[in-house]
């Protein structure tokens, strides 16, 4: 019984790590991030297709939390394999008649485009610096910079050298 009890606290304990590392920084979420920042701030920057968004309740039924699934097809550096999905944890959600809104969490819908700043702890992966960290990609362009992607992601790696 114990053994089943323990992949679920260390998930609760590792989410909860993560949530606190992101509200730990809650003061800088309202000061602009320039790419050479949040580039210093990540361990990893992926571009993906977002395959799945699905809010559930921690193990002690305390938090809700989204898991967001993508499909990374670039990886911008990093360690995480490009072709594989990997779960990215976002603060608040939806669960049944329940929600959380966690304001300037990195907000994901299934289809979408993304390039997407992490941070690491553990095997978990957030977004770094909250909303300023994700970033949508329709028609080519990177929708908050206005840039096309090719260039945006030049840019990133320009400051990871």
């Amino acid at each position: 019984m114990c053994k089943s009890k323990k992949p679920a606290l260390l998930l609760a304990g590792a989410l909860a790590l993560l949530l606190c590392s992101f509200t730990s920084s809650a003061l800088a979420v309202a000061i602009p991030q320039t790419t050479e920042q949040l580039v210093g701030n990540s361990s990893d920057v992926i571009r993906g297709t977002v395959v799945s968004v699905k809010s559930q309740w921690d193990a002690a039924h305390t938090i809700i939390f989204t898991e967001v699934k993508v499909e990374v097809t670039e990886v911008v550096f990093g360690s995480i394999n490009k072709g594989g999905a990997i779960s990215i944890y976002v603060p608040g959600g939806v669960v049944g008649d329940t929600g959380l809104k966690v304001e300037h969490a990195a907000q994901f819908e299934q289809g979408d485009d993304v390039v997407v700043f992490l941070s690491q702890l553990q095997d978990m992966y957030g977004v770094t610096s909250w909303e300023m960290g994700k970033f949508t990609v329709q028609n080519g362009t990177v929708r908050e910079k206005k840039l096309p992607v090719a260039e945006f992601i030049n840019e990133i790696k320009s400051f990871k050298k």
